[in-house]
């Protein structure tokens, strides 16, 4: 069988069809873009966008009964500048919060603090496939910290956020 060489790097038989020779070049070309793409598309994270107003770190400290509580959504909200922060609370009850991008913190101003920890325990029985049709039992929902504290507007919770910081904020609820 003859062949020749029409582009460096592919060789086509002097049989194939020109569609056969189509689709390799457009195979080749996907693989290349797809290799552009993986190499120059993925930075890694979101990038910072200039319509976005500039935040400041912010962090703090949850406790209950003076008592560290991990796992803890905090949230932080700005009513002037219509923004929000949140963070989850460690096993250290600390907490770094995030408006855009991974721990960059909140706009600065006064914030309405909300703090929220439930258990929640799923009461179906695991023999029942709910996908199936069958009936899911209520889930049992086991506030730790009193609920009062995940409302915003009952929690009695502020705080300010300051350009010149340290922005570090201790909850010792009650």
């Amino acid at each position: 069988m003859a062949t020749t060489e029409t582009n460096p790097g592919f060789l086509i038989t002097s049989k194939e069809s020109a569609c056969s020779k189509m689709f390799r070049r457009i195979f080749v070309l996907a693989l290349g873009c797809l290799g552009t793409i993986s190499i120059f598309g993925c930075s890694g994270g979101q990038a910072e966008n200039p319509n976005w107003s500039k935040r400041f770190k912010t962090t703090g400290t949850v406790t209950y009964q003076g008592k560290a509580i991990e796992g803890a959504d905090v949230t932080f909200t700005n009513t002037q500048a219509n923004s929000t922060g949140t963070g989850k609370t460690d096993s250290s009850g600390r907490f770094t919060l995030t408006t855009y991008v991974q721990n960059d913190g909140v706009i600065v101003g006064p914030q309405v603090v909300s703090i929220r920890r439930v258990d929640v325990i799923d009461k179906t029985p695991k023999d029942v496939d709910v996908s199936a049709g069958g009936k899911a039992l209520p889930p049992e929902i086991t506030w730790i910290i009193p609920e009062k504290f995940s409302i915003p507007t009952k929690s009695g919770l502020t705080s300010n956020v300051t350009e010149s910081g340290p922005n570090d904020f201790k909850f010792d609820l009650k």
